[in-house]
């Protein structure tokens, strides 16, 4: 078990590395999209458990709606199914690498392994090679050195300016998240929303559902929120 020490000691760590990185935060000029248009970006999917994803899908398709999907390596060897459906209804695939170890956390070398092995597993899931070469990094934060590396593998970041860390809160922070969302999209005006359909890794998220189930790894009411989210948009006068 950890003592207070230790957890201290690696919190000192973290923010240390955290404040000599960069982030994919960016504000709406940044983003460079017409004003009052959005972008609906999805997280560390696809996630099986509780057809999360694939309600996902339904609720975009009902719409006609194209996002981006940011499919971990390790997820998409686990239900290639829904690689396939995500590609074939017309969204954008990004490479989020293969495992959930967040970048900032990474060497060069771990995290040149990490976008390639990520690439082979979405591709293989896909059952053809990734023609957008698109990519980002889990957990938002990535040093020069990253950035260098996936500049020479040919891939464009994915950056987001609507996000509201969803994937820390449970359903009971529904309310919340939601005001919270439209008033950031509201403010920036235009620009790329980040959600999460899935978190981490599927052998972590079991994990911490089975400890508890109705915490933040249970992703189950993500589509419905996504839902409210695009009738509310819309009803503002914004394109999705």
């Amino acid at each position: 078990m950890r003592t207070k020490k230790t957890a201290l000691f690696l919190l000192i760590i973290s923010v240390f590395l955290l404040s000599s990185c960069q982030s994919i935060n960016r504000n709406s000029l940044e983003t460079a999209l017409p004003p009052f248009t959005f972008i609906l970006s999805f997280d560390d999917g696809p996630n099986a458990r509780d057809d999360t994803t694939a309600r996902l899908l339904d609720v975009l398709k009902r719409y006609e709606i194209r996002a981006y999907f940011a499919l971990l390596g390790e997820n998409a060897e686990a239900h290639p199914e829904l690689v396939r459906r995500i590609y074939n209804e017309g969204h954008i695939i990004v490479n989020h690498g293969y495992s959930d170890k967040l970048v900032f956390r990474m060497g060069e070398k771990e995290f040149h392994y990490n976008l390639v092995k990520g690439e082979i597993a979405i591709s293989a899931a896909l059952g053809e090679e990734l023609n957008q070469r698109l990519y980002r990094p889990h957990g938002g934060f990535y040093n020069s050195s990253h950035e260098k590396i996936w500049q020479e593998a040919d891939y464009t970041m994915i950056p987001a300016n609507i996000r509201v860390y969803d994937a820390l809160v449970t359903a009971a922070g529904y309310d919340n998240l939601f005001k919270k969302l439209i008033k950031k999209a509201e403010k920036q005006g235009s620009g790329i929303i980040m959600l999460h359909d899935g978190r981490d890794s599927h052998f972590r998220m079991e994990r911490e559902i089975a400890k508890n189930p109705q915490g933040s790894y249970n992703r189950s009411w993500i589509p419905g929120f996504v839902e409210d989210i695009i009738i509310t948009l819309i009803s503002k006068g914004y394109i999705l």
